[in-house]
């Protein structure tokens, strides 16, 4: 059972407290061109901010085609199972999936190379870009990370833009802000950054991911929606959540089943007049220390998988 009612509801905007009003733009975000009236006469609102939301009026073009990039990774799987069937599927990464996934269209690919991702981004309605360094990251240097997370990214973005790509979906992470810091407090997206020495590389490159799909999104009208999901469930060295020691009080759940991210995938591919957008992806519980309300009021994000064996604290 999703609750959702101590969180209540709160919509990101440009300007804290100012939603922004709907512009016939012809299905371009009011804010892709800087500084420019979008109708002639008109003041265009000030551009987004990384955790903002711009409205675009009227329902975006159907998406069928999808590509999905680091398609062999723990997350793409259940992605991949989520969208399989509904959707036209290509599958991009460096070593073939396996699995279900394996029956799925497979080009082999390394998103360092901008050749090979725009090859890929040809003739797709939307992608889905999951690639991330996870597994061993802290031992990995800066310019694997820089390499990987920030210049791929760069080059998923750059192809949307020139192979008209409709949307981009960013798997990113709730650490695109820094450290989360334990307590009361709901933790939202447009929450000022605050980057720690631990984890650093992966953080900042999650960070740095968000704004190239801002600037895109600004420069080119592309729609991008970025997904901070929590601590997945199972991915890496993540086995799952296990009640505190000693027990907590408050907020303190993080985690997320990677089915529900999943579910917010679909749900970012389908959102139409949403041309930009950045949402945590969490379980839907009380005691959850980040705020997932604009992703359920949006997207219409409702979390089914949330631990219930273990008690709730808030």
């Amino acid at each position: 059972m999703t609750r959702h009612k101590a969180q209540g509801r709160r919509t990101l905007c440009s300007t804290p407290g100012q939603a922004i009003p709907p512009v016939d733009t012809g299905g371009r975000s009011v804010c892709s061109q800087a500084g420019k009236a979008a109708i002639p006469g008109e003041k265009v609102p000030a551009c987004p901010l990384a955790g903002a939301k711009t409205i675009a009026k009227g329902d975006s073009p159907a998406v069928r085609r999808i590509l999905i990039t680091g398609a062999s990774g723990y997350l793409s799987r259940f992605i991949v199972e989520r969208l399989s069937g509904r959707y036209h599927l290509t599958l991009f990464d460096c070593v073939p999936p396996v699995g279900p996934a394996a029956a799925c269209r497979f080009l082999q690919g390394d998103v360092t190379d901008y050749a090979q991702v725009h090859a890929a981004c040809t003739g797709q309605d939307a992608v889905v870009h999951t690639v991330a360094l996870v597994r061993g990251r802290r031992s990995q240097s800066l310019s694997t990370f820089a390499d990987v997370m920030v210049k791929g990214t760069w080059h998923v973005a750059e192809a949307c833009a020139r192979t008209a790509v409709r949307r981009l979906v960013n798997i990113s992470s709730i650490v695109a802000r820094g450290a989360i810091p334990p307590g009361e407090q709901l933790c939202h997206t447009s929450d000022p950054c605050d980057f720690r020495e631990g984890d650093l590389f992966y953080c900042l490159a999650k960070h740095l991911s968000e704004q190239i799909g801002l600037a895109y999104h600004q420069a080119h009208g592309l729609s991008v929606i970025h997904l901070r999901p929590g601590v997945i469930a199972g991915d890496g060295a993540n086995p799952g959540p296990a009640p505190p020691k000693p027990p907590a009080r408050g907020r303190w759940f993080v985690y997320v089943d990677p089915r529900d991210v999943a579910q917010a995938v679909e749900l970012a591919l389908g959102a139409s007049g949403l041309a930009y957008g950045c949402y945590n992806i969490v379980a839907g519980r009380s005691d959850s220390l980040l705020d997932w309300a604009a992703a359920e009021h949006d997207l219409g994000y409702r979390p089914q998988f949330n631990w219930p064996e273990i008690p709730e604290t808030c």
